[in-house]
């Protein structure tokens, strides 16, 4: 709890409060704790610690309404965030909305798409977690289908960004050339992803998704 303690009231961009257990159970985060157990520990030896179960409450909901699925539940993990959607309004305006994890369920029985459309805007398109986009340029989206994707140049690849989480109407990204930050939890913010390009530009507010075979070849766009 003492290691705990240093990492509560940490900000993220925007102001908002990062939980204290996001940054303190890292595995860089536990090995600066085993140096320091015993201060921690207030004196006393301790044996290392190499793993911390940490708590998160989820949803759960109704399998079904009829018989016996009334009565019967699924739970959701905390962050299941499975569809980001992303509208536009007759003045190409953006407008953004996380899909509760129930709602994709109930319209996938129905035989509806999982992302609902919205009154007076467009379904622009959807992305799920590991899907790509690609940030066009100002002489770009003149022309998007000009855009050779299927030959990228080396500054256009720079471009290309994936899609990690989402969460009300924030969405998470990472450059699609990143496997691991070299310097955790600062080189890409304190939660190893971001909103804004390196470019600084606001990533949802220009993207556009990425259509990727079954290869993972780039087949075109959406959006």
């Amino acid at each position: 709890m003492n290691h705990l303690k240093k990492y509560e009231n940490h900000l993220d961009d925007k102001g908002r409060p990062i939980p204290a257990s996001i940054l303190a159970f890292s595995p860089e985060d536990l090995e600066e704790m085993n140096k320091n157990i015993i201060s921690l520990n207030e004196g006393v030896q301790h044996q290392p610690i190499y793993k911390v179960r940490v708590y998160e409450s989820g949803s759960r909901f109704a399998i079904g309404h009829k018989g016996n699925k009334k009565d019967k539940y699924v739970e959701a993990v905390k962050g299941t965030n499975l569809y980001f959607a992303i509208y536009e309004d007759e003045n190409g305006k953006r407008s953004y909305d996380t899909i509760a994890f129930n709602m994709v369920i109930e319209r996938l029985k129905q035989k509806l798409s999982p992302v609902p459309e919205k009154e007076k805007c467009r379904l622009l398109f959807w992305l799920s977690p590991n899907d790509l986009v690609y940030i066009p340029t100002d002489d770009e989206k003149e022309s998007l289908s000009g855009i050779d994707f299927k030959n990228l140049k080396a500054e256009q690849v720079e471009n290309i960004y994936k899609t990690v989480s989402s969460s009300g109407n924030q969405c998470f990204f990472i450059q699609s050339k990143i496997a691991t930050p070299i310097y955790n939890k600062v080189e890409f913010s304190a939660l190893n992803k971001m909103e804004k390009s390196v470019d600084g530009i606001m990533i949802k507010e220009h993207c556009i998704k990425l259509k990727v075979d079954r290869l993972g070849n780039i087949i075109g766009y959406q959006g």
